[in-house]
């Protein structure tokens, strides 16, 4: 059974990508995948989803940045941002927190249940 919840994934990590996807999927979520942060933009300014599951370090732009365009528009301080990077440096870190991401997930350090799990609990408010 899907629910209206629209989970955007910016990964251009294309396996991991996929696992995510499908694992959504398997949950009844309604979720989409792009590859680029100028993709996920034009995504989010056109149909605002639920949530996003945001990498940080993307083809040209990154998440980071992607945060700040973001930060232009109405939109963020509305839109729950999960980022889920291997990019684990503390200072990029809390620049995401501080633009105002849910949490900061460090990819080697989280399986796919605590991932759906955390997205399934931020839905369930939204």
């Amino acid at each position: 059974m899907e629910n209206n919840n629209k989970v955007l994934i910016v990964e251009d990590d294309v396996f991991l990508g996929g696992l995510l996807l499908e694992r959504f999927k398997k949950e009844g979520i309604n979720v989409e995948l792009t590859t680029s942060a100028e993709s996920a933009l034009e995504n989010i300014l056109r149909n605002p989803p639920e949530l996003v599951l945001l990498d940080v370090l993307l083809p040209k732009m990154n998440g980071i940045d992607m945060m700040k365009k973001l930060q232009e528009t109405n939109i963020l301080p509305t839109l729950p941002i999960l980022i889920l990077s291997n990019f684990s440096q503390k200072d990029k870190m809390k620049e995401g927190l501080d633009l105002g991401a849910r949490e900061y997930l460090i990819k080697a350090n989280i399986d796919l249940d605590e991932i759906v799990k955390k997205v399934k609990a931020i839905l369930a408010v939204v």
